[in-house]
């Protein structure tokens, strides 16, 4: 028997185009195959139904926009306050940060009357948060304050996700830059040599 000319990772790609343009309902084998002007043949030769190409487009997800980003960062020798700058500000960069948002707001979407998506976007936010929380106790931060400005920055993030496009997208980065530098420049509470010179000079 011969190969298809399509892969499977061709039918995953055109799934996560058209989840990112159209939604959740639109992605079904029809209309992929229709969208890359192939027979629903090639689909079964490396899916065995719908649901298994679904999985196969959270577990994408799951990948390239979170597990691969963070060790992205970590092997760039970045510091730490480098690290969350550039994460902070990675959603304005160029058309494909613009894919990445579009998807996943559809995701999220999904995920609101799907329990298999419900469960992956769940996954995934506890990943970055707990990424995130990591960054600030490097900080100094104790824990639990760590934990509120990582909760804070990555609400932040999806919110901003969900706006409007009012500002251009370097409006944002830089806003979203200035936001970091404020949160890691800000000493924790408990033990800020800052806090404690203010008291002693009666500031």
């Amino acid at each position: 028997m011969s190969s298809p000319k399509l892969t499977r990772n061709d039918w995953i790609n055109s799934a996560m185009n058209v989840l990112a343009t159209g939604g959740i309902d639109l992605v079904r084998v029809d209309n992929l195959a229709k969208e890359m002007k192939i027979t629903r043949g090639s689909f079964y030769y490396h899916f065995e139904n719908r649901q298994e190409l679904l999985q196969a487009i959270l577990e994408r997800w799951r990948i390239k926009a979170t597990e691969a980003v963070i060790e992205s960062l970590k092997k760039r020798s970045l510091n730490t306050r480098e690290q969350l700058i550039e994460l902070i500000t990675l959603p304005y960069k160029g058309e494909r940060s613009f894919e990445a948002a579009s998807i996943e707001i559809s995701l999220r979407a999904w995920a609101r009357r799907d329990p298999m998506a419900k469960a992956a976007v769940e996954e995934v936010d506890s990943y970055r948060i707990s990424y995130i929380e990591k960054l600030f106790m490097e900080m100094k931060h104790p824990q639990e304050q760590a934990s509120d400005l990582a909760y804070l920055i990555y609400s932040y993030m999806v919110a901003n996700s969900l706006m409007g496009d009012k500002d251009d997208p370097q409006s944002k980065a830089d806003r979203a830059r200035r936001l970091a530098l404020f949160l890691s420049d800000n000493c924790p509470l408990t033990n800020c040599q800052h806090r404690l010179q203010g008291h002693a000079s009666g500031g």
